[in-house]
């Protein structure tokens, strides 16, 4: 049951059921607010604490949306990294006190920022994409700023870097995240009460080399005997990795840590990495990619119910791109049957495409409320099929369903 609850000084998490054919699981985390929320979740991707394309009071009228993901880089303007005018991130993002929304709070925004183009820089810089452009910040100035933010949860540093990258830029990323994690350790511990209520994530720099994986992963479970630590963060996926390296490294590394903190992860671009991600034993991933496919005027229509089937007129069996003309006069909902507020308020496929060509906000903003009810949706199917014992046959039936629909 979600909402408030008896208040912790660190949030907590509680395992509630393991899957016994995968690594997969359900839980519930309470924060230091005292509101609970169910795993595994998606993260709704922010820009400045806010969805893309929605407000806090749009967010209430998606029921399931159990956690934002905030980017510190997004506040760093020229005048340097941090909040201004003195407000909370709760008053800036618009969040009531009692929110049921769980805040993740990272350094660098996972979806936008290009690895490629902008390395680490220096030994205690990385660099961060900003308002202000591309520039540095260290650890000092991203604890600074969790500080001023108080999130519930805060991802210590980690220098994720691209696939292709070579041994010595590996061994020194693998090197960097140790140390930052090491770094914030210190820094929760003699914080005093200004940290006490922000669980420290320790973060883990996937790798494919196993040796890599397991050495951080046997050191990051050390660390969680710091009652600062309530999780840990699996980093450096989504990357150019192959699927096997990605499955891989979450199975060993999921596979030294304990049970009773929470998992996270980023990396997922499809329903099915979500799946695969979860089956290695992830609680909170970010979903990133529903931010990309409204921004390209996509609806998910995927089935998120265990009896659903491909839509056979939906090309990729996922999606429809309401750019198409073959939506002009197209007068169904998006999905039918579904039950978000583009759907049931009778905005059609004909009229969003209109919107899309007339460059109209409206459209993104419909297509967010319908995107991220969706996830939501598969979300909560997930939890079921875990705690129902189902979740192995219902991942199995879902791929050969999408596998079907793609190849015929």
């Amino acid at each position: 049951m979600e909402g408030k609850t008896k208040v912790n000084a660190k949030p907590q998490f509680r395992l509630c059921k393991e899957d016994g054919k995968t690594g997969a699981r359900t839980g519930c985390i309470t924060t230091s607010r005292g509101v609970t929320a169910e795993t595994p979740f998606g993260l709704v991707m922010t820009r400045k604490g806010l969805p893309g394309y929605l407000t806090m009071d749009n967010l209430k009228q998606i029921n399931g949306v159990k956690g934002l993901h905030v980017c510190a880089s997004h506040f760093f303007d020229r005048s340097g990294l941090g909040l201004r005018d003195g407000r909370p991130l709760s008053e800036v993002m618009g969040q009531e006190e009692d929110s049921p929304v769980l805040v993740f709070c990272g350094l660098r925004d996972p979806v936008r920022f290009n690895l490629n183009l902008y390395p680490a820089v220096g030994s205690g810089n990385i660099s961060v994409e900003t308002e202000a452009g591309v520039t540095t910040a260290c650890q000092d100035s991203y604890m600074r700023f969790v500080k001023e933010a108080q999130p519930d949860f805060c991802l210590s540093l980690s220098d994720d870097i691209m696939n292709c990258n070579g041994k010595k830029r590996r061994a020194k990323a693998v090197k960097r995240t140790s140390e930052w994690l090491g770094e914030s350790l210190n820094e929760f511990g003699g914080s005093g009460e200004e940290l006490k209520s922000v669980g420290l994530i320790a973060s883990i720099l996937a790798t494919e080399r196993a040796e890599d994986n397991l050495r951080q992963a046997q050191a990051a479970a050390a660390a969680s005997s710091d009652p600062s630590v309530v999780g840990y963060a699996i980093m450096g996926l989504g990357l150019g990795e192959s699927e096997e390296s990605r499955r891989g490294a979450l199975l060993s590394i999921c596979g030294q840590l304990s049970k009773d903190k929470v998992r996270y992860t980023s990396g997922p671009s499809t329903p099915i990495d979500l799946l695969r991600t979860i089956e290695c034993g992830i609680d909170v991933v970010d979903t990133g990619f529903v931010n990309e496919l409204t921004a390209c005027g996509m609806a998910m229509v995927f089935p998120t119910d265990r009896e659903g089937v491909p839509d056979p007129e939906v090309e990729d069996g996922f999606n429809l791109n309401l750019w198409s003309d073959e939506f002009i006069h197209d007068q169904r909902p998006l999905k039918e049957n579904c039950e978000c507020y583009t759907c049931r308020n009778g905005f059609s496929r004909g009229y969003i495409h209109h919107l899309l060509e007339c460059r109209e906000l409206l459209a993104e903003v419909l297509l967010e409320f319908h995107n991220t009810h969706h996830m939501c949706s598969f979300m909560k199917t997930i939890r079921t099929t875990i705690e129902e014992g189902v979740f192995s046959e219902y991942t199995e039936e879902f791929q050969k369903s999408y596998t079907i629909n793609t190849t015929s």
